[in-house]
């Protein structure tokens, strides 16, 4: 109510006031409560809202794993294997063979590249990887033993892992950030094989570099791991890999009539873990962040 409308209401409550005589209390409180009752809604029109607006915080745009990322990694390699050997020196009766097993281990680091695509249904990603890596995964044995003619024999032989790569197709499960994942394909290996012989009269030491590659089943490599997505462009991961190159037999004839023969192989468990960046090439646009009030 306006301040005119009011003034004009208690004019006419009192002019009839007057008019009542002895009623004259009377018609005071039917005023006062008149005029109440004819404010109260302009008052509580005036007064703030009690209700305080309510904040929702923004909700974070969708991670996507479709995307070109590279990135490093570091781990390590760890095999047992059983061999057959056979030590040919010069001389009547200077022979003698048998079996002996190796284990092997040591640190691997490399880098890897690769294109992941998260597939519009199932929550599947699909992608290929490829790394290359250099490996200090190194073992030997050594054996004391007799020649057929009685005269003692000692040799030492070995195995050293020095770098390999893969080229893997990955199929993984989008759990938002959280991406579990199995891995298969090609690779290719280089390994140094050596030996160090020596027997009355005769001493011989050599070594042997090859490398093998392949695919499924004689040769390959094959895995499962898990990524995390930390921040929009960075993601971590633990991956297990088994790489394998079947066993071949190395002959080695330091001399005239000497011959030295072992077999070797190249299969190794490995583990490691690595840091991948994603780039926004190719990427879905992030969606939109919006704060509700």
């Amino acid at each position: 109510m306006s301040t005119p409308a009011i003034s004009e209401f208690v004019e006419r409550c009192f002019h009839g006031v007057r008019h009542r005589g002895k009623k004259f209390l009377a018609g005071l409180l039917i005023c006062v409560t008149g005029y109440a009752a004819a404010y109260e809604p302009v008052r509580a029109a005036d007064l703030p809202s009690a209700v305080s607006p309510v904040f929702e915080p923004p909700t974070p745009a969708a991670f996507s794993w479709t995307g070109f990322y590279a990135g490093v990694n570091v781990g390590g390699g760890i095999d047992h294997f059983a061999f057959p050997y056979a030590v040919n020196v010069p001389g009547p009766n200077g022979y003698t063979q048998g079996r002996d097993g190796i284990t092997a281990g040591g640190p691997i680091g490399g880098i890897q590249a690769g294109y992941n695509y998260e597939l519009p249904f199932w929550h599947l990603v699909a992608g290929v990887e490829i790394d290359l890596e250099a490996a200090g995964i190194v073992g030997q044995t050594r054996v004391n033993g007799a020649l057929g003619s009685g005269l003692p024999v000692s040799a030492t032989f070995g195995s050293k892992f020095e770098d390999f790569g893969t080229g893997r197709v990955r199929l993984g499960y989008a759990w938002g950030r959280l991406m579990p994942y199995v891995t298969a394909g090609f690779t290719f290996a280089t390994t140094e094989t050596f030996y160090d012989v020596v027997a009355p009269g005769f001493a011989a030491t050599g070594s042997s570099t090859s490398t093998r590659s392949g695919i499924f089943p004689h040769v390959g490599v094959g895995g499962i791991g898990v990524e995390y997505a930390i921040a929009p462009n960075f993601t971590v991961k633990a991956e297990y890999l088994y790489e394998f190159i079947n066993a071949r037999p190395v002959v080695f004839n330091p001399a005239a009539s000497a011959v030295i023969l072992f077999n070797t192989r190249t299969m190794y468990h490995i583990g490691r873990v690595g840091l991948n960046y994603k780039f926004d090439w190719l990427s879905p646009p992030a969606s939109a962040i919006v704060a509700k009030y």
